[in-house]
């Protein structure tokens, strides 16, 4: 059985700590804004097979109060202290699930059962944020599978996820930019100084024909913010 995650921890200490312009403190440490560079590998879109749900244990299900919710799924109010402030959120904590997968997951096929309104923590992903222990080296915004995918358990209780990265089209841009722009309004209702705009104007010029090659190839470059 994996140990219970609060969800707003990853946002709020990856995602938030990654887009800052200013500083913030979450649990007793204070994070301080870094220079993000963004992969050309950002434009990938990936694959979501039958049967796996790898990346579906049990953790917190959040969700802003004004976003779209699932039905029948139960939320409550709670308060996150975020920079000296109670910021609220709308969570399922899952504490009553005593399955090693997430009780949206469908036992049958491995099928998320709200998928189109997941919580946010799910619906951002394959999208990282990598972060680098030398401090005068710039994180990294990139989209790519897991880190220890092998490990990972999957609907069938064997290891190793199945998903795959696909190369960039007009729809994963567009699947991009939506998760970014959900990021934006999380980092808004937590009042939140970011530097998300930039990012998402970039991905937006996705091809951009001033980066066209002689072949006609799009190669993206790599763009720091």
């Amino acid at each position: 059985m994996p140990r219970h995650l609060d969800s707003i921890d990853k946002i709020v200490t990856k995602y938030f700590a990654c887009v800052c312009d200013e500083p913030f403190m979450y649990k007793d440490v204070t994070y301080l804004p870094r220079p993000l560079k963004i992969s050309p590998l950002i434009f990938r879109g990936f694959t979501c097979p039958v049967g796996c749900a790898a990346c579906c244990p049990r953790f917190s299900l959040d969700y802003l109060p004004k976003e779209d919710k699932p039905t029948g799924l139960i939320l409550l109010p709670r308060k996150v202290e975020f920079n000296g402030r109670n910021v609220t959120v709308h969570s399922n904590m899952q504490y009553d699930n005593k399955d090693y997968h997430c009780m949206n997951v469908d036992k049958r096929d491995g099928r998320c059962v709200v998928h189109g309104r997941q919580p946010f923590s799910c619906d951002f992903e394959l999208i990282r944020f990598m972060e680098f222990a030398d401090q005068a080296k710039p994180n990294m915004l990139t989209q790519k599978l897991f880190g220890r995918k092998h490990a990972m358990m999957r609907i069938d209780g064997e290891r190793g996820t199945l998903c795959e990265m696909l190369p960039s089209d007009y729809h994963t841009v567009n699947e991009v930019v939506r998760k970014l722009e959900r990021l934006k309004a999380w980092c808004a209702h937590f009042k939140l100084k970011h530097k998300v705009n930039p990012i998402i104007e970039h991905v937006r010029r996705w091809p951009d024909t001033t980066s066209m090659t002689v072949r006609g190839e799009y190669k993206p470059r790599r763009i720091k913010v």
